[in-house]
């Protein structure tokens, strides 16, 4: 007998449940297109999801004022509407059906009529004078938007200004000749709207992320496997046969290590033909690391699998661990968006080392050789940590 007979028998046994096999192949595929549904990437794509919507109060119901809605419509990163009062409009961007709130308020016009071109160079106030709430201008987010909201706030500054520099640019005979309404171009601002959630960025996280956590998921599987061997008495017998501890240990991680590739290569597979999911320059060095994570994954099982002796006991430590670690490591979150203090505490998850690595290979133009390697690296020491682990354990307690 060999390690090679026992990963045959466990590879009938675990096919031997089609649905369930099926199942968990098929799962973390269907919750990533719930996300590309959720977000209109994928069969609900819905163009206004990528624009930024902005609800607008016209208190001056001036010529000026109208000519600035008119000039904010004129960009195709915006959706404008009008709302009859302010009070309507805040309750719009409380509910998220809105991005942002302006007002503009009955002196708008007189304040535009007041400036003048060298106010832009007026830097020494405490409140410049080209700010928008000195222009009669009031602007509203939503209260947890942060970053995005400021983003906005910049944005819709540079277009109110703008607008208002060739008005003040005509009154100063010095700069008059230099404007021509033709010439003036309003086209061109920040690329806010990018913040938005687009398919490449969607898919590009969310595949990694959800094959990641999922991945891991098979430790419960694993640990589960081990268990009824043990309770059915096979543990016993094959510890009889004269096949080393270690390979036996080896045999039965195999398939589920197959298993693990197998996922893996599926959901990057789906990810390029139903979502236009690109691979990168090299995709080659999806290989290794879908490799990689793999071997952290079968090797946390085992030691998992020699550590729980009951069904409750594989519920909750099992789903615990593989909730815990997803969130600490970017699955759930991207990892950019982490606090400095969170990101090196990621990294004392394998996830984090396999997500960063996918990163590299999938979102960089040009790979760094040594983080794709050096991730690798982490994920096979973990790998083999958590396996020795597990042999340990299995040695100790095996006759018990």
């Amino acid at each position: 007998m060999s390690g090679w007979y026992i990963t045959v028998k466990d590879l009938f046994v675990l096919l031997r449940d089609k649905q369930a096999f099926v199942l968990l192949l098929v799962l973390p595929l269907l919750l990533i297109s719930i996300v590309g549904m959720s977000t209109g990437q994928f069969l609900t794509h819905d163009d206004t999801l990528e624009r930024i919507a902005i609800v607008v109060v016209d208190l001056s119901q001036s010529e000026v004022s109208q000519s600035l809605i008119a000039e904010l419509r004129s960009h195709p990163e915006f959706v404008i509407s009008a709302a009859p009062s302010q009070l309507a409009a805040s309750d719009l961007v409380r509910r998220g059906e809105a991005t942002l709130l302006l007002v503009v308020r009955p002196m708008f016009d007189e304040r535009v009529d007041e400036f003048r071109v060298s106010d832009i160079f007026n830097m020494n106030d405490r409140e410049p004078v080209t700010s928008l709430a000195t222009l009669d201008l009031m602007v509203e987010t939503k209260a947890n938007s942060g970053v995005v909201g400021e983003m906005l706030n910049g944005v819709l500054y540079s277009l109110v200004l703008k607008f208002i520099v060739p008005i003040a640019a005509r009154k100063n005979p010095l700069t008059r000749n230099w404007v021509h309404s033709a010439d003036i171009d309003t086209t061109t601002i920040p690329s806010v709207a990018k913040t938005r959630a687009q398919g490449g960025f969607v898919f590009q996280w969310v595949v990694p992320g959800f094959t990641v956590m999922f991945t891991f998921f098979l430790i419960n599987i694993m640990a589960r496997s081990f268990m009824i061997e043990r309770d059915q008495g096979t543990l016993r017998r094959l510890l009889t046969a004269p096949v080393s501890t270690l390979l036996l240990l080896v045999g039965k991680t195999v398939p589920f290590y197959l298993t693990s590739i197998l996922q893996c290569s599926l959901l990057f597979l789906c990810g390029r033909v139903l979502f236009g999911m690109p691979w990168g320059s090299q995709p080659a060095y999806l290989i290794p690391v879908i490799m990689c994570t793999s071997a952290s994954a079968a090797s946390l099982g085992l030691l998992l699998s020699t550590w729980v002796r009951t069904d409750q006991q594989i519920a909750s430590y099992g789903t615990a661990l593989i909730l815990v670690l997803s969130a600490l490591s970017g699955c759930f979150l991207p990892r950019e968006l982490f606090p400095k203090v969170m990101k090196q505490i990621s990294l004392l998850t394998p996830h984090a080392w396999s997500l960063r690595a996918f990163d590299e290979v999938l979102n960089q133009p040009i790979i760094d050789h040594q983080v794709v390697a050096k991730s690798c690296l982490v994920l096979l020491l973990f790998a083999v940590v958590c396996f020795t682990a597990g042999w340990w354990r299995f040695r100790t307690t095996a006759q018990a």
